[in-house]
This record gives structure tokens, sequence and C-alpha cells, in this order.
């Protein structure tokens, strides 16, 4: 399987990690991620909330360019999976902005016509490549106990992504479960993360953090997961913010799903991986002879 890899601002920038372990995972799967010269998704709330058709002109060059290449988009990142293909909706649902965007790409010699579609890494791994066949990769069972998180972006709107049930996901579940990993049912489950108020008014978001958060703890989990480089920086960043703010004391690891695939899968080159984290753990709970795991995990 070939996909144009669409990384995004959020993974390539601010979380190189995240992007490591995906590629380690799509070569181990064989996936070929091809990297291609795309520019920001871009982030709709911000770029379109100036000017929706700039927003698609943008979101429609890199379709496009995909579409060159005679290839699907595959991204990491929960917003750049929602913008595009929020985009991609919009201006194949309607003939004009069809028409608009390819007056603005003719300009710079590409045109647009909607050949080509957009997933998320959440949607090949269980969508596409599926449970068991992920099972046939995994070398070591990590025992240990998560509370999921599939964040706003991948959910919802549910007509357009169809990637899980939003008010009850369950593939992030499955997905743990298939490494070893146990998944803790928890209150909030598909409670926002903050991130889209931090703009707006910080101290809301940072409180709705608090208490997502404290929904998460409660079930005394050894880590969270999620597919969403955003939430996973709300996590493991805000919940420090959250404790000088609050007088609370958050100290849970979060994880990129495909860093404990990658773990699962006892691939080269995870230390460098993992050293990318503020929270260091978690694997506590992993057994004792897989210890040499758990002291790289804490390096």
């Amino acid at each position: 399987m070939k996909y144009a890899f669409f990384p995004g601002c959020t993974i390539a920038y601010w979380l190189p990690f995240i992007e490591k372990s995906i590629r380690l995972v799509s070569a181990e799967l064989g996936i070929e991620l091809i990297d291609l010269p795309f520019n920001c998704c871009p982030e709709p709330n911000t770029v379109r909330s100036f000017s929706s058709e700039s927003w698609l002109v943008l979101a429609a060059r890199n379709l496009a360019l995909a579409e060159e290449n005679g290839l699907d988009i595959l991204t990491g990142c929960t917003g750049c999976l929602e913008s595009l293909a929020l985009a991609k909706h919009e201006i194949e649902s309607k003939p004009e902005n069809m028409e608009k965007v390819n007056q603005a790409l003719e300009s710079i010699g590409m045109s647009y016509s909607g050949k080509k579609s957009i997933i998320h890494m959440h949607q090949l791994l269980y969508d596409i490549i599926g449970i068991d066949k992920i099972g046939e990769h995994v070398k070591r069972s990590l025992k240990i106990r998560v509370v999921t998180h599939s964040g706003c972006h991948l959910l919802r709107p549910y007509n357009i992504l169809q990637a899980d049930d939003p008010e009850a996901p369950i593939k992030l579940d499955k997905l743990v479960e298939i490494l070893g990993i146990e998944p803790l049912d928890y209150m909030d489950k598909t409670m926002c993360c903050g991130t889209g108020t931090r703009r707006a008014n910080r101290e809301a978001s940072f409180a709705i953090l608090r208490e997502k958060m404290a929904s998460m703890t409660m079930v005394e989990p050894d880590a969270a997961v999620v597919f969403c480089p955003s939430c996973f920086t709300s996590f493991e960043s805000g919940q420090k913010i959250v404790n000088r703010m609050f007088g609370t004391n958050y100290r849970l690891p979060v994880y990129y799903y495909t860093e404990l695939l990658a773990l699962a899968m006892e691939l080269s080159e995870m230390d460098t991986v993992l050293s990318g984290h503020r929270v260091k753990g978690p694997l506590s709970a992993i057994s004792p002879e897989n210890r040499n795991l758990n002291q790289t995990v804490q390096s």
C-alpha cells in the first residue's frame, strides 16, 4: 500500500517522535509513505474565519497534489483529517466551489477533480489493515491499563468522517487490546480535552482539561492513549499547567497509539522516540520479564 503522507504542522514541528513511530510502524506493516511538498491543511478555525475561499483553495492544493501523484492521503493528525475532509466535502458538494478552487489552482498549473480520499492512521489500522493482521506483528504483550481518548476531530462530523461512533467510540479500545493492554471505561470519555477553547478563554480551557483529567485518573490508569497530536499536547503539557492553576497533582503519561504499537512490535529506535516525552513512564505494570523495556521507556 502507498499513501501520500500528511504529518501536519503539529506532528512535524512539535512532536517529531510521533511521526517517527508512525513511519516505523508503517514500514513494518508494508505501508509505503510518500512525502510530497504539502502546505498547511489549513487549520479551519483560523484561516476559515478570515476567508472561507482561501481555506478551500489551500486545502484543494493539497488534495490536487496527492491526486497528481495517484495517491490517497494518510495523516496522523485528526485536525488535518477533519480540515481536509470537510474541505473536500464542501468543494465536491457545491459546483461553484469546485469552479472557484480550480480557477485559483490554474494559476499554479494545477487542477482538482476529487478522485482521491483522506484517511487517518486510526482508520488505516482498524478499518483497512484490521485487528487480526496487526496482531500477527505483535511480539510483546504490553500489560498495562490505560484510558483512551479518540478526540473530537476524529469523531465529528460523523456524516463526513465516519471514523467511529461519536457517542460511544470503541475502535481505539480494540486497537490497544490487541497489544495486551487493558482499556478502562471512565466517565466523560468523549469530553473535549479543552484545546479548542484555549485561544478564546485560557482559564476555561484548562478548567475543562482539569475535569477531563479528573475523570481519566479516577480509574487509576497507567497511561492515556490518544490518536490526536493536539490532544497529546493538551494532556501531556497541559496537566502541568492545570497543576499550577488548580493545585492538582496529575502525572499521567500520554502516548500516541503508534508508539505503543511500535513497542509491542519490538521495533528498534524506540528509545529515541520515547525520549521526547515530558511525563516519563508508564509501563510500571509490565511483568518482570519485560524489565528491560520498562527501563528503556523510563530513560
